[in-house]
């Protein structure tokens, strides 16, 4: 089980990567988890890009965890390590996000076969966008109050 291996505490987190791994961890919490958080995001980000975002994070949710070299391993919601998987998860759609393609496709390896790299890469730029965007949003709204 060395992907559930600590490797870090969600507390020394960037914004960005604590909020992918929470995402993750309810996504596996199962269906109203999942409910909730595709509310959210329509909440936060507007019905369109919500509700696309949602549907890109269960694409790439299924992409890994119906065809991952290997069982995709998570912590609890609550718990305050981050695991190795959890990591690899956050970094690929961050390095995506942020254009470091070389160093996405090298995670997206770790992750699933090489004939599903692109579509991997492709839906985590698509989630890192909009998390970017909604972590964006909300540094604005915390400023102006």
């Amino acid at each position: 089980k060395m992907g559930g291996a600590p490797v870090g505490k969600m507390e020394l987190l960037d914004l960005e990567e604590y909020t992918i791994i929470i995402f993750l961890r309810r996504w596996c919490d199962g269906e109203i988890r999942r409910n909730e958080l595709q509310k959210e995001l329509i909440i936060n980000l507007g019905y369109a890009t919500g509700n696309q975002t949602f549907e890109y994070f269960k694409d790439l949710c299924e992409l890994i965890f119906n065809h991952g070299r290997r069982a995709l391993i998570r912590h609890k919601t609550n718990c305050i390590c981050v695991g190795a998987d959890e990591s690899c998860f956050a970094q690929l759609i961050l390095r995506a996000a942020n254009n470091y393609i070389e160093d996405a496709t090298l995670i997206a390896l770790l992750l699933v076969p090489q004939h599903l790299t692109s579509e991997t890469i492709a839906l985590a730029t698509k989630i890192g966008t909009s998390i970017k965007k909604l972590i964006d949003s909300d540094k604005k709204n915390f400023a102006l109050n």
